[in-house]
């Protein structure tokens, strides 16, 4: 995945949440590090240390993962779950070099790979590495492979489990690192902190959800196989949806972001999945997406039914309505519907900054969400472009693609002051990312998250 942009406040806290990401992972250094026997030289201690530091970024993914809006909030998800993807590759080098250096010290080690008369520390310290490679097998091949995101999520889940509670065991009956009290309190202290948060995430947080429970209200099928979907909780009454009005049982974001959904199961269900708001924040008596039938849960969005019972997990997403000044939203495809919940809003809230929407599609029946952007143009101060790379031989607008021409041809009579708010395509972020940075845009007048995060 590329970089995404980082805006100022966004880049602080991703530091300070980067720091406290290592101190964590530093923690147990010193149960390697101290020289407890003479016996064991440098590097036999150097390769435990490198295993504990291993350990202990796996058990930080589950943080990583778990869409604590703690973790999640100050950054955005899609740079939380791309920090993960990186930091399990770097922790599985970690792991790896644990036993690497110690069969290189001596052979010996060797010996300890044989499962059928090795001790059961090193065969549950083999079956830890095993379950690491087909975790990282399935969800780097997962495509390839054709598994599906949902039996993907659910393998993940208990792969990732399985994968750290073989390696702590394998610790605990190697022994010889957590004898001292302050050693087995730290180790204590850590498998707590996963148990927890492992309950938080499977238990605690599904209670809440079920007791909140959301209901289909509508069901609008689109152009290109987008379906959008209405849903309202089950406690909000239909005057609750008047703008600005505010309920305790209204679903309170802020517009760009998006949540979690699941429908038709149990809220203790392993697989939710990510879609991007796109009504207004000004009506949090109802939210509404608008789906691209994609994989299994895009595809049975379209066979919903009014009535149908829902659960969410959200709001999530650093990705939101700039608060003043002009604002330019680029995106292709259901890109637009971030884009849509910011202008719904400005719309509801009779805010008349100068807006720009740049939209990019395959041609005019292919434009979602299109009969909403076209009222959305008397209620604000708002010019809509359409870019389309196979239109009809009638088509007057803009024809290609929103790449870096298309971008410096509009960017002189764009407002002074304006911020880019960008989502679509890795291809299309890329360019306009670079195209931007080039000309002169400062980082934080630059907005966007990425949605091939999953």
């Amino acid at each position: 995945m590329s970089r995404p942009v980082l805006r100022r406040r966004t880049r602080g806290a991703f530091a300070i949440w980067v720091a406290l990401y290592t101190l964590i992972v530093v923690l147990p250094l010193p149960l390697a590090l101290i020289r407890l026997d003479p016996g064991r030289g440098f590097w036999i201690n150097f390769s435990v240390a490198l295993g504990f530091v291993g350990l202990s970024m796996f058990g930080l993914q589950f943080a990583m993962a778990a869409r604590s809006a703690a973790v999640v909030h100050p950054v955005g998800m899609d740079i939380v779950l791309g920090f993960h993807r990186q930091m399990a590759y770097l922790a599985t080098v970690f792991v790896f070099a644990h036993p690497i250096i110690l069969f290189v010290v001596d052979t010996q080690f060797l010996g300890l790979l044989d499962v059928f008369t090795s001790p059961l520390r090193a065969k549950f310290a083999v079956a830890s590495c095993v379950l690491l490679l087909v975790i990282i097998g399935l969800s780097v091949f997962r495509q390839r492979l054709h598994i599906s995101y949902e039996a993907w999520q659910a393998t993940h889940a208990v792969l990732a489990v399985a994968v750290v509670v073989t390696a702590l065991l394998h610790v605990l009956l190697v022994g010889y690192y957590v004898r001292e009290w302050w050693e087995q309190t730290l180790w204590i202290v850590l498998s707590a902190a996963f148990v927890g948060l492992g309950v938080w995430v499977r238990l605690v947080k599904p209670l809440l959800r079920r007791r909140k429970p959301w209901v289909v209200e509508s069901i609008d099928h689109d152009v290109d196989e987008v379906t959008t979907i209405t849903i309202r909780r089950v406690d909000v009454g239909a005057a609750d949806d008047a703008p600005g009005r505010g309920t305790a049982g209204a679903f309170h974001f802020d517009p760009g972001q998006f949540a979690w959904l699941q429908a038709r199961r149990s809220p203790f269900a392993i697989t939710y999945h990510p879609f991007s708001i796109s009504s207004s924040a000004e009506r949090p008596g109802r939210i509404s997406f608008s789906i691209k039938a994609k994989e299994r849960f895009s595809h049975d969005v379209a066979g919903l039914e009014p009535g149908d019972r829902m659960f969410v997990d959200g709001p999530f997403g650093a990705f939101v309505l700039p608060e003043s000044g002009p604002i330019v939203c680029i995106g292709a495809g259901v890109g637009v519907t971030p884009l849509l919940s910011m202008l719904e809003t400005l719309a509801d809230r009779g805010d008349s900054r100068r807006c720009e929407l740049w939209l990019g599609n395959r041609s005019e029946g292919s434009i979602p969400c299109l009969a909403q952007i076209t009222a959305l143009e008397p209620r604000l101060n708002l010019e809509v472009v359409h870019v389309l790379s196979r239109p009809g031989e009638g088509w007057e607008g803009a024809r290609g693609h929103i790449d870096a021409d298309f971008i410096r041809s509009r960017l002189p009579e764009v407002a002074a002051g304006s911020t880019f708010c960008i989502c679509g395509p890795d291809s299309l972020m890329d360019a306009v990312e670079h195209v931007l940075a080039e000309q002169g845009v400062r980082p934080d007048a630059i907005r966007s998250e990425r949605f091939g995060m999953v």
